[in-house]
């Protein structure tokens, strides 16, 4: 299931990793507004799936037991490193968490590296209590961000990059296991940097851009996406489309 999403982190995790670690506040209100939307309360037990580098913990303020669970032996390594101290290696068709033992899933911008996502919407059914809720936030087909993507950085990434991203049929599909959407909202957002310079360094980490030089990773940004300039900072234009589903 995650094949596609192992098989990319293991040639560029390090990468990405660099770019989070860098520029640790770029993404801030990507995060903002998915632990918004997720709502969670002290003492609530909160699935970071996958993971990453164990990002979303810096930007939980909340008295929550937080486990990370990657499929990326990678990001794995790259938690523990970061001192995060429950990290599941996992395949998410049989993840180790008991039924019912959830009460948050949050899912941030990897669903579009899943072709079958089913298979992940009912695993997070199972793992979520009565009243417990998964929150995804991730690129929509037809956006400017899945052009960018399947454009630009398809053209300008050795691996390539096609995804599948949300659509209107996703919404379905995690209703047909049971779930009730309360929520769905295409968000836009910035993220933030304090020069171009900085904002086209992180976009060749972040994405592994390697056949395109600084110049060009600015114009590609330019174009199919926009971003602002001022003296305090440069915006880069950005959105996902946010979805919140309760388990009845």
């Amino acid at each position: 299931m995650f094949s596609e999403y192992r098989a990319i982190f293991k040639k560029r995790g390090h990468l990405y990793h660099q770019a989070m670690t860098l520029y640790p506040s770029a993404r801030a209100e990507e995060f903002f507004h998915i632990v918004r939307m997720a709502d969670m309360k002290d003492g609530d037990i909160v699935c970071d799936i996958p993971s990453g580098g164990g990002y979303l913990s810096n930007f939980v303020d909340r008295t929550t037991t937080l486990c990370h669970i990657e499929t990326s032996e990678v990001f794995a390594a790259l938690c523990r490193a970061n001192g995060v101290p429950q990290v599941l290696l996992s395949t998410l068709e049989d993840i180790p968490i008991q039924t019912g033992a959830v009460d948050k899933i949050i899912s941030l911008a990897a669903l579009h590296h899943v072709d079958e996502k089913n298979r992940f919407f009912s695993e997070a059914y199972r793992m979520l209590r009565k009243g417990g809720t998964l929150t995804i936030a991730d690129v929509q087909v037809g956006s400017a961000v899945s052009e960018f993507l399947d454009g630009f950085v398809n053209e300008h990434n050795t691996m390539g990059h096609k995804g599948t991203y949300i659509s209107p049929e996703t919404q379905d599909e995690i209703e047909g296991w049971g779930f009730t959407v309360r929520e769905s909202s295409l968000i836009p957002f910035h993220w933030e940097f304090d020069s171009p310079q900085a904002m086209g360094r992180f976009s060749q980490l972040l994405f592994g851009i390697d056949k395109a030089d600084s110049a060009q990773i600015l114009e590609g940004i330019r174009k199919h996406l926009g971003y602002d300039l001022d003296s305090t900072a440069c915006r880069m234009n950005w959105e996902l489309l946010f979805l919140n589903a309760k388990k009845p």
